[in-house]
């Protein structure tokens, strides 16, 4: 077996337990990757950034996958990205972009696409380097409506929910979540800032990823038709399943969410799903849906 042999087979053998684990609801650290397996960081780096298309992060260290959105990989499916992943360096530049184009085929399937951000690589960097070091960042910040203002924050987190990339933070110590691509005239400053633990663990430990204007609980009613889907995995952010109906239906709650992040789910399973409370959800829901019904009915 050739030295080049052996090594493409240490890197399979190494992201396909590294897959697993992810597969298996781990988080990994890229700081815990040189000691498990013999290598140095830039190898453990490397490793990450051949998954990159499958992987939620948060921040620099923690890696994982967003089972949410892809479910659980079945063995032929981590074989499948290894392979890719693994041979994706021993081929010139055109026959790479197809190994990549052939990973990122997979992930589609199971999810999305993944928004492409490599014309603010240095603003990504600018970012990452100021949550490392704790200094505050300025930054210009648009609007979906097309409104502009001059933003201030303390950065903790950049993370990426169903492939978009967030910037997670402190404003004048109220909690602030902006989508990364609206931002602009990115630049550091020269205040640093002391972590908040709580808000820290508070990332950590939770789906969501608006942070200010949360709802503390918002209970949701599923069908007995659409409950396997949502006992097989999370559908919802914070999910957590309270009551098991005696018609096979679910009660579910989410806590410490923002609205936004779970009508949308629950108007997609209408009719097997609707909102028990708060209740101004649910009629927020049926004014959409009112809404819709009078401006596309003929006549």
């Amino acid at each position: 077996m050739s030295q080049r042999t052996k090594v493409q087979e240490a890197l399979g053998i190494r992201l396909a337990d590294i897959l697993t684990r992810l597969n298996q609801g781990e988080t990994i650290d890229i700081q815990s990757l040189p000691e498990r397996y013999g290598i140095s960081l830039r190898t453990a780096q490397r490793d990450l950034n051949r998954l990159a298309p499958l992987l939620q992060t948060t921040g620099t260290r923690y890696y994982r996958l967003d089972q949410n959105q892809y479910g659980r990989l079945n063995k032929d499916e981590i074989r499948r990205i290894c392979h890719f992943a693994g041979l994706q360096d021993l081929f010139p530049e055109a026959d790479r972009r197809f190994f990549q184009e052939s990973l990122r085929q997979s992930i589609i399937i199971k999810g999305h696409q993944y928004e492409n951000i490599r014309h603010r690589q240095s603003d990504f960097d600018l970012v990452t380097h100021s949550i490392e070091a704790k200094q505050t960042i300025s930054f210009n910040y648009t609007k979906a409506d097309g409104s502009k203002s001059h933003r201030t924050l303390d950065p903790y987190r950049l993370i990426n929910k169903s492939g978009i990339w967030y910037l997670i933070g402190l404003e004048n110590g109220r909690e602030k979540t902006y989508c990364f691509t609206q931002t602009s005239q990115l630049q550091t400053t020269s205040k640093t800032y002391v972590p908040d633990v709580g808000f820290v663990e508070k990332i950590q430990n939770t789906d969501s990823i608006s942070y200010g204007n949360q709802v503390s609980e918002i209970i949701i009613q599923i069908s007995p038709q659409a409950a396997h889907y949502f006992l097989r995995r999370k559908l919802l952010p914070n999910q957590e399943v309270i009551r098991r109906l005696d018609n096979g239906g679910l009660l579910i709650a989410c806590k410490n969410v923002n609205e936004i992040e779970v009508i949308p789910i629950v108007q997609y399973w209408i009719p097997h799903s609707r909102i028990v409370s708060p209740q101004e959800l649910q009629e927020k829901i049926i004014g959409k849906l009112k809404n819709y019904i009078n401006n596309h009915t003929e006549g």
